[in-house]
């Protein structure tokens, strides 16, 4: 271990999750909860030669209650995630779990084919597949004289 080094490397990663977690809980949906279409819904973006990718955080939620929206260059994702029932609760000691209604919209950076977009939800992880649009190229038009 370097001396100059006053924490391990593991603490800063502590910190950056803590950091993280403190930020989400300060977000606008915990100060203003009439907003009931907020709830946090973590989202990756990929892009590759041939298509944007979308991998979203869903745990708790019924793929079959998943609403996948893709329009020219957007993705939208709704669902719900329903607080479970437990018989005879007298006491709630800690509550960090986020229930409720949610819908993220993300914009990707180009034009994408909604048509032959696919999906798949597993182990509680929402994979979207977007292809992107194919643009057509310029066609160049030979003009004939009279």
């Amino acid at each position: 271990m370097d001396p100059y080094k006053k924490f391990p490397i593991n603490t800063f990663d502590e910190i950056e999750r803590e950091f993280g977690r403190m930020l989400r809980n300060m977000s606008t949906h915990r100060m203003f909860p009439f907003c009931r279409e907020s709830l946090f819904i973590a989202a990756d973006v990929y892009e590759t030669v041939h298509d944007f990718i979308v991998y979203m955080e869903i745990p708790g939620v019924d793929p079959d209650k998943l609403s996948v929206l893709v329009n020219n260059a957007t993705v939208t994702v709704s669902g719900e995630r329903f607080r479970p029932d437990f018989d005879h609760t007298i006491c709630i000691h800690q509550l960090e779990v986020e229930y409720g209604k949610f819908k993220r919209t993300i914009s990707l950076p180009g034009p994408i084919d909604g048509e032959a977009a696919t999906s798949n939800c597993r182990n509680g992880f929402l994979l979207i597949r977007l292809p992107k649009k194919k643009i057509p190229s310029p066609i160049k038009v030979t003009i004939k004289g009279e």
